[in-house]
């Protein structure tokens, strides 16, 4: 998998690095993108949370406003000065590395620093080759490119592993035949020849095979019961045909779903989030945000007491309409997600409740589970951080 660290000052290009945290998402998946100061949980010490990110990281990518290098602190300082400050350390540290693709994204028409601006660990970032990334219409473009980039890169580096699949198949073939030909023959006595072994392995068994010579009895045939510990566990009638026990651990293990495709022709709605914040995308006509409703599941199936109803939006706003979104985002938490799709809110919900944050994978949940008007239209995976699922039609 392809990890991307995102560096990048809050003040000199947010709105830039949310649309294109997004689309890295899209290309990569929510788990391989690090996106600094948004992903350091609360009390941490982000020196240690910044190392263990990017050692793990293949790319870092360092997101370049107009004022990334002359950012000040409260004092009048340029932050780049300060050796604790978090861009600074996570430049530093990348620069370090001979085996990570350091990447300037040059944003919001924004120069490439010269190495006279630049404290002497982060010199060398001005010799590195840098992308623009344009607003629109040349975003998407311009972001296409950096993907595209990334992969490449992330192809020509990453070891070649087919001599190790091929050893290792090798090595399975090889106490495979040892098993057939060495231990199984030892363990049936009955069996004359390793080849006669391998024969009756590998044979399916047909209506014609002849049975296992057993003695003949010498009364009229009954069914015999196969030997048990107690003559309580012996049926009173010989079965015909196996049954399957269905254990109470089998019906609750959760199977991972795809999205229930309940109304297949009905219409799209779609889900985004992360572990501080949750918004509902509506791309066609207006929706009552009153008929929604939400409620987790556990790794093992088992609800959980974490549950959303629309009717909180619905007391801000009562509708959700076309390209608009509803939030939720706790004051208590914070680095909301805010998904470049949701242009408008039509509501946000800030006091949402412990009980209510029943998307986060942080609080235990694996799946949660969306009504409309009370019916089940689809399962979302809480590890995707988006889903899109279909109403039924109007």
């Amino acid at each position: 998998m392809t990890s991307i660290f995102i560096s990048y000052r809050r003040a000199d290009s947010m709105a830039y690095t949310g649309r294109i945290y997004d689309r890295l998402v899209t290309a990569f998946g929510h788990q391989q993108i690090f996106k600094d100061v948004e992903d350091i949980p609360v009390g941490e010490d982000f020196r240690s949370v910044l190392d263990k990110a990017l050692t793990a990281a293949d790319v870092v990518l360092v997101i370049i406003g107009p004022q990334w290098a002359m950012m000040t602190d409260d004092q009048g300082r340029r932050r780049l000065k300060d050796p604790n400050d978090f861009v600074r350390i996570e430049v530093e540290t990348a620069l370090k590395r001979s085996d990570v693709l350091v990447v300037p994204v040059l944003v919001n028409n924004a120069p490439m620093p010269t190495a006279d601006s630049l404290p002497d660990g982060l010199k060398d970032l001005a010799f590195r080759n840098s992308v623009v990334v344009r607003n629109d219409p040349d975003f998407h473009r311009d972001i296409n490119n950096l993907i595209e980039a990334i992969e490449k890169r992330v192809r020509t580096t990453r070891p070649n592993r087919t001599p190790l699949i091929w050893g290792g198949l090798a090595l399975a073939a090889l106490l495979v035949g040892i098993i057939i030909f060495g231990v199984l023959p030892g363990l049936n006595q009955n069996t004359p020849t390793p080849t006669a072994l391998a024969q009756v392995v590998t044979e399916e068994p047909t209506a014609t095979d002849s049975p296992t010579e057993t003695p003949v009895p010498t009364q009229p045939a009954t069914a015999t019961p196969e030997p048990s510990a107690t003559p309580t566990d012996i049926p009173a009638t010989p079965t015909t045909e196996p049954t399957t026990e269905v254990t109470a651990e089998a019906t609750t293990e959760l199977v991972s779903l795809e999205p229930t495709v309940a109304y297949p022709d009905g219409r799209p709605v779609r889900f985004l989030w992360n572990d501080t914040s949750f918004y509902v995308y509506n791309p066609g006509s207006t929706l009552a945000f009153a008929s929604f409703k939400f409620e987790a599941f556990d790794s093992n199936g088992q609800a959980l007491s974490l549950n959303f109803a629309g009717q909180r939006w619905a007391d801000n706003f009562s509708n959700l309409f076309r390209n608009g979104c509803g939030a939720i985002e706790p004051v208590t938490l914070s680095r909301f997600l805010r998904p470049s799709a949701c242009q408008q809110y039509n509501s946000r919900v800030p006091d949402a409740n412990s009980t209510e944050l029943f998307w986060r994978a942080s609080r235990g949940v694996a799946q949660f589970r969306v009504l409309w008007r009370d019916e089940e239209i689809g399962r979302c995976d809480t590890s995707l951080g988006e889903c899109e699922l279909r109403l039924p039609p109007a």
